[in-house]
């Protein structure tokens, strides 16, 4: 056994190693007034035995989500009845992070079916699917480089923060740019936007349900004016009459992989009847 282990005062560096507690949460911890050490006659602080139990607290709250203010309070009126709330708080909060654990497996769950669902799925051919309604948020923007779509997405996802528990589960779409498309401008938008399920938010826009001509391709997004014009001449052939706007789904994307040969795309025009 360690002589020095039990003593009845100890300095900031031990009471740091021992507790795994950085020294300045130490003296944050002090200037709150929740554990305020002597001081040596050289100016040292000195945590006595009572410190020491304080701080076993502290740790134990801190690991469950409490704040400190929460913490002091307790501290300071420590009672049988201030304890059972505390366990009460405790109970709750663990129910609370356990079900935010089973919906962010639930949400990795999904992400891996899609993965499976899309590595398999049939490109090149032109298809015309009955799709439902879809709720979207958007944000308009002219969108010319990967960088200005990521910061969009992170603007939208900005909104979606207190609902949405992992970006992978968030279907993902943009609007094409069809003046530039047809000028031969490529991989230009208009907009970004999310489709939502169930997120309790406002929409900004709705996807009609109705038929859609839709096309899927993989690797870059510079294919998209190609595949736009291929959608409009194929529907030209079949008698078809398209809507405004042409938008792409990304089923794989760099959220997934940072191999772009790996990206499917899906690519969606409306079709009116």
């Amino acid at each position: 056994m360690d002589d020095g282990l039990f003593k009845e005062q100890y300095r900031i560096g031990e009471v740091s190693r021992l507790f795994g507690i950085g020294q300045d949460s130490l003296r944050y911890y002090e200037r709150l007034g929740i554990v305020v050490p002597k001081r040596k006659d050289n100016g040292y602080r000195a945590y006595d035995l009572d410190d020491m139990f304080t701080l076993s607290l502290i740790k134990d709250l801190r690991l469950l989500g409490f704040s400190m203010q929460q913490i002091k309070t307790y501290l300071d009126d420590r009672t049988l009845e201030s304890t059972g709330r505390l366990l009460s708080e405790e109970a709750a909060l663990i129910d609370r992070q356990i079900e935010r654990l089973r919906e962010r497996k639930a949400a990795i769950e999904r992400h891996e079916r899609t993965i499976l669902t899309a590595r398999t799925a049939v490109c090149g051919r032109f298809l015309i699917e009955r799709m439902p309604e879809r709720r979207c948020i958007e944000l308009a923007a002219r969108i010319e480089v990967d960088e200005e779509m990521d910061v969009a997405i992170q603007s939208l996802r900005h909104r979606l923060k207190d609902v949405t528990p992992h970006l992978s589960d968030i279907t993902i779409g943009a609007n094409l740019s069809r003046t530039e498309l047809e000028a031969g401008a490529t991989n230009i938008y208009d907009s970004v936007f999310f489709v939502l399920k169930n997120e309790p938010i406002a929409c900004d826009f709705r996807l009609p349900a109705g038929n859609y001509l839709i096309y899927r391709y993989r690797g870059a997004y510079e294919q998209n004016g190609d595949v736009l014009r291929s959608m409009l001449a194929y529907a030209q052939q079949q008698g078809l009459n398209v809507g405004e706007p042409a938008f792409e789904i990304y089923e794989l994307d760099n959220r997934d992989t940072s191999v772009s040969d790996e990206y499917l795309t899906r690519v969606e025009i409306p079709l009116l009847t």
